[in-house]
C-alpha cells in the first residue's frame, strides 16, 4: 500500500497505529507501532508518504514498511 502525503499526515495525527497495535495478532504491535513511527517522519517533509506491503498467512504475516521524503 502507498499512502499518500495527505494520508500520512492523517495516520500520524490520529495516531492509528496504536489502535492497530492493539489488535490480537501476533504482527499487530510491531506494525502499528512501526506504522506510527514511519508516518510520524515522513509526514514532517511536504509529500512525505509511507509505502507498506504486507504478505503470507493471516497467522504468519510479514512485510516491509518505508518512510518516503
Amino acid at each position: 500500500m502507498d499512502l499518500t502525503p495527505a494520508d500520512t499526515a492523517w495516520v500520524a495525527n490520529s495516531h492509528i497505529g496504536q489502535a492497530i497495535a492493539g489488535l490480537p495478532h501476533p504482527s499487530a504491535a510491531s506494525f502499528g507501532e512501526s506504522l506510527d513511527s514511519a508516518a510520524a517522519l515522513s509526514s514532517q517533509y511536504p509529500g512525505g508518504r509511507v509505502v507498506f506491503t504486507v504478505y503470507g498467512p493471516f497467522d504468519q504475516l510479514n512485510g516491509t514498511m518505508l518512510a518516503l521524503q
